[in-house]
């Protein structure tokens, strides 16, 4: 008889169940502050997930509440690449065949009678979701007319399922380990001064406040959340040892916290760059040049940038996998900031803002899936000119995307204008500045999507390549997102960045190749690609 296990499965809503407030636990205080959340809170969207460790092939049993049976053909299961066996035993369990892998799966069970249409207001490039769910609700209508696009086909109650090799002991802090902390269940107490290197999350419910954070003792380099720890709250490190760990496979959660909670301001909804909180950050140590290393926790509900390091920043480098983001509702829930040097693999990330963000020389970004929200590029490389040389971003399946608005780099890959300057302004550029070297590859884009590439050229542009790529489709053209941009561009003295190099290959829209010899590439063709016009004449930009 083969060995069964259940495995616990976690849920997580928009705003987490707060409604739209300012002050911490002060349901009165509430706002019209936009927070990226339109109608998800007002039509019950729900986001759930389970994790469990295995070394051989499994079969998952999957099995809905109440008198809901199901049967395989109502499963998909995405990334669709997977091919997943799914079977059924005719008495509305599912079962999905999940084969060994060392590098892990991660993946959405969806079924088809479950799924969201969300449709934006009007056909124009500034719209937002309108609903007809709920007459109480956020951007409610009577009727879904003709001219209300479907953006984005969704789970309304979604169901994610990481299957996680287990670890190499160096990963795994035991509770008896010498100078070990170890914090039981209930109220997390203040680690701020403690003497040990090691914090030990026993399996249980830990909790914060939402008003405050764990700051870490200086002497603390490893913080493990054992399986089945569930701790409601966001860590900061102090300390300037040369590798700093969090590992584990339990659950680290914002949900307490409202959106933008600003540390400097009793965690109230005051946006800052500086002082919103992180849910994982830390200060780095000028010139000892750490390693974060981040793999098998799962991060719920960032109400902010989910993990962040100030200090210098040359010589922090991340080293992730096996890491899980969820339940990010909120806007500017982007993914891991990435410094020189950061390597990214077997990762899951559901974000609502920069996902993949390769802000130094040298990250590697390898098997990666993506849920996308509606705000921002998948991968983001811009903001400021960088001195970048690769970088290489291989192998990512964005499951869903559901961009409602023509703004803020509706894309795959994105360079956004400087933070402080409006996207008309041509004459931002540094061209002491290069950008080259840089590999994007293999990356997989299901459903109705958002463009290739919009790309503000901050710096210049060497040997850069974007390989098979594929978008399922786009919404209607109206809106605008469907079209990608790649400007010329100057700095302050009117000087040109200069672009070499730089090879767009194998990129399929529909299943169809975008070819200019085909006459689907221009920007009002199927590609939508409107790159300038003297980057193709001169060969500088080449499709292929």
């Amino acid at each position: 008889m083969q060995e069964s296990y259940n495995s616990f499965v976690y849920e997580t809503i928009p705003r987490n169940g707060q409604g739209q407030i300012i002050v911490p636990g002060d349901p009165s205080s509430t706002t019209t502050d936009y927070d990226s959340v339109t109608i998800e809170a007002d039509i019950w969207i729900t986001m759930a997930w389970t994790e469990f460790l295995y070394s051989a092939d499994s079969w998952v049993k999957v099995s809905r509440a109440g008198n809901n049976p199901s049967t395989a053909d109502n499963v998909v299961i995405r990334p669709s690449s997977l091919d997943l066996e799914v079977t059924d035993d005719g008495e509305g369990n599912v079962y999905i065949h999940v084969p060994y892998r060392d590098q892990g799966l991660r993946f959405s069970v969806e079924f088809q009678d479950n799924l969201y249409s969300y449709h934006d207001g009007c056909d124009t490039t500034s719209c937002d979701f309108v609903q007809d769910w709920n007459s109480d609700g956020s951007y409610y209508v009577s009727n879904i007319t003709d001219d209300m696009a479907v953006v984005s086909v969704e789970p309304h109650d979604a169901l994610l399922i990481f299957a996680s090799p287990f670890p190499s002991t160096e990963y795994v802090l035991e509770q008896s380990s010498p100078d070990t902390y170890v914090v039981h269940p209930g109220r997390v107490p203040d680690l701020s001064a403690i003497n040990n290197t090691k914090v030990y999350f026993e399996p249980g419910t830990h909790w914060m406040t939402a008003t405050d954070h764990a700051i870490l003792s200086p002497s603390v380099e490893w913080v493990y959340l054992a399986a089945g720890a569930y701790v409601k709250g966001a860590i900061q490190f102090t300390t300037s040892a040369k590798v700093i760990k969090a590992t584990g496979h339990g659950v680290l959660s914002g949900e307490q916290y409202v959106y933008q909670a600003n540390t400097a301001d009793g965690y109230k909804n005051n946006a800052s760059n500086a002082d919103s909180l992180r849910m994982w950050s830390g200060y780095s140590s000028p010139g000892e040049g750490q390693t974060f290393v981040l793999t098998g926790v799962t991060t719920n509900a960032p109400p902010f940038n989910s993990i962040d390091f100030k200090g210098d920043l040359e010589s922090i480098a991340i080293d992730q996998w096996d890491y899980k983001q969820v339940g990010a509702f909120f806007g500017q829930t982007d993914g891991t900031t990435l410094y020189a040097g950061a390597s990214v693999r077997d990762t899951f990330y559901h974000s609502n803002d920069d996902t993949i963000k390769t802000y130094g020389s040298g990250v590697q970004v390898r098997d990666v899936v993506v849920w996308k929200g509606k705000t921002a590029p998948t991968v983001q490389f811009g903001w400021t000119s960088r001195n970048l040389s690769g970088v290489v971003v291989d192998g990512v399946d964005v499951i869903h995307m559901k961009y409602n608005a023509n703004s803020s780099h509706p894309s795959i890959i994105g360079a956004n204008q400087i933070y402080t300057y409006e996207e008309t302004d041509t004459a931002t550029a540094d061209v002491l500045n290069t950008v080259r070297d840089i590999y994007f590859g293999n990356i997989r884009a299901e459903g109705i999507g958002g463009n290739l590439l919009r790309i503000v050229p901050l710096a210049n542009y060497e040997n850069v390549t974007i390989e098979n790529v594929s978008l399922g489709n786009f919404s209607t053209r109206s809106t605008g997102i469907y079209r990608s941009e790649l400007p010329t561009w100057t700095d302050g003295d009117g000087n040109n960045v200069t672009i070499s190099g730089f090879t767009i290959r194998n990129f399929t829209v529909g299943g169809e190749h975008i070819l200019p010899s085909r006459g689907n590439a221009g920007p009002d063709a199927l590609g939508g690609l409107n790159i300038a016009e003297y980057y193709l004449q001169s060969g500088d930009v080449v499709i292929e």
